[in-house]
């Protein structure tokens, strides 16, 4: 368990006022300390933190105690005016490693003898004997309340676990009902070649800024923020506001009710597939060829396909967000004549219900992958797509609506959907637009 700094500070009095010795540190054990942390599973993926770790605890092995505006100047590189009262990423990184540090002790390092712990306003690191567990008059110190409290969380864990057990068969007995076809022209393709697949979930980008006001930090999710681009831009336009972008998206509404629709297609497969953030997944730093050899389906909204935007300009589709109106906008397809095209618009019918569009699109890879898009402006189409595709009630209205267009369903094609709803629900949807996809030419242009 990880020890506050208060009652490590009265173990260290405790220690040298009651019992006139002190366990001294050496620095090979400190180092051993630290090595032993750094390659945790909590810090082995977060380099930036274990080097400053390493260089709090050089410091302070060295005496000489850094302050945050030291810290600012020789570690984070900041020019010399630096202020701490408008940058804040000294404390941000601090607060992190302290939370990074809490983590470790609580899991892998549980057991450890000696424990390193920098004081909270400080930023001299301190090693320090783990104290023994005390006795009470031959009792563990457990009181009846923490007995009772333990006893309640085991029944409750319990009812939890009947619970999902309740509603996991039931699940899988509605989902052998309605499994699909492994013949369906949408989903065969996927589960066929043999690749793994994996599934992006279209998160939001999640800031981090330092409220003076309130003095702590607030978590920021800001509609048009949702690239590094644009983030530069925003800097560009308010310098004094400093966000931090968080390791992890913030998960959209939708993806809590299209991973219980696609489990259904993967149960109907019986397929393992990945799970991954587009803000990671595909971020500014990922190569557009690590997506050769492994199927994608992505679900979320079109300001969170990031890279997977070339695949809409593969197709010639593109789209545009109301510019007063985050919530709405509009799909632009090509036709038949060259250069022209159709713009299909989401339309507001009153204070509660209005129209919103949807988008499907399968796109063949570069080899034998297949590439799914599902998405839309809005939570009513973008939910609402990712059910018409999970189940055969919703395939077969898909298929029953685009008969006319075809002699039978093609392997590659994109689609708008019209979503009328409330809003977070669809009460309907229609396919107002459907066009083949030839495999040739999507090749011809990304060989262009």
């Amino acid at each position: 368990m990880f020890i506050s700094t208060l009652a490590l500070e009265y173990l260290n009095g405790y220690f040298l006022l009651k019992n006139k010795s002190f366990l001294m540190i050496d620095e090979t054990t400190i180092q051993s300390v630290l090595k032993k942390i750094t390659a945790s599973k909590t810090f082995c993926d977060s380099e930036k933190y274990c080097t400053l770790l390493t260089y709090l605890v050089d410091k302070s092995l060295a005496g000489d105690v850094p302050k945050e505006y030291s810290i600012a100047i020789d570690f984070f590189k900041r020019e010399k005016n630096f202020d701490p009262s408008e940058d804040t990423i000294v404390r941000y990184y601090m607060y992190r490693l302290r939370q990074k540090i809490k983590a470790y002790y609580e899991d892998e390092g549980k057991d450890d003898e000696i424990i390193l712990e920098i004081p909270k306003g400080h930023y001299e690191v301190k090693f320090l004997p783990r104290p023994k567990t005390k006795r009470n008059n031959g009792r563990d110190i457990v009181s009846l309340k923490n007995i009772l409290f333990l006893v309640i969380i085991i029944l409750i864990g319990l009812s939890g676990y009947l619970l999902y057990r309740y509603n996991a068969l039931a699940n899988r007995a509605r989902i052998i009902n309605e499994a699909i076809d492994r013949n369906d022209p949408i989903w065969s393709d996927f589960f066929s070649n043999n690749l793994p697949t994996v599934l992006l979930i279209g998160d939001h980008l999640l800031y981090q800024e330092y409220d003076p006001q309130l003095r702590r930090f607030r978590f920021i999710i800001d509609h048009k923020i949702t690239s590094n681009a644009e983030y530069q831009e925003f800097e560009a336009q308010y310098p004094n506001r400093k966000l931090i972008k968080s390791e992890q998206g913030s998960l959209p509404l939708n993806s809590i009710f299209n991973l219980n629709d696609l489990y259904n297609v993967f149960f109907s497969f019986n397929t393992h597939i990945d799970i991954k953030l587009s803000s990671v997944y595909m971020s500014s730093q990922f190569d557009l060829t690590n997506i050769n050899g492994r199927n994608i389906i992505f679900i979320g909204g079109f300001r969170n396909l990031r890279k997977l935007n070339y695949i809409m300009d593969q197709i010639s589709v593109s789209y545009e967000y109301a510019p007063d109106n985050y919530w709405r906008g509009r799909v632009i397809v090509p036709s038949s004549v060259p250069d022209s095209f159709y713009t299909f618009k989401a339309t507001k019918f009153d204070d509660t219900h209005y129209s919103d569009l949807g988008f499907i699109a399968k796109v063949p890879g570069n080899k034998d992958e297949n590439y799914l898009i599902l998405t839309g402006f809005a939570y009513p189409a973008q939910i609402e797509v990712v059910r018409l595709v999970s189940t055969p009630l919703g395939l077969s209205k898909i298929y029953e609506q685009t008969k006319n267009k075809f002699k039978t369903f093609p392997p590659y094609f994109f689609m708008v959907i019209e979503v009328f709803g409330l809003e977070y629900s669809a009460l309907e949807s229609k396919v107002i637009y459907i066009k083949e996809i030839s495999e040739n030419s999507v090749s011809s242009k990304r060989t262009q």
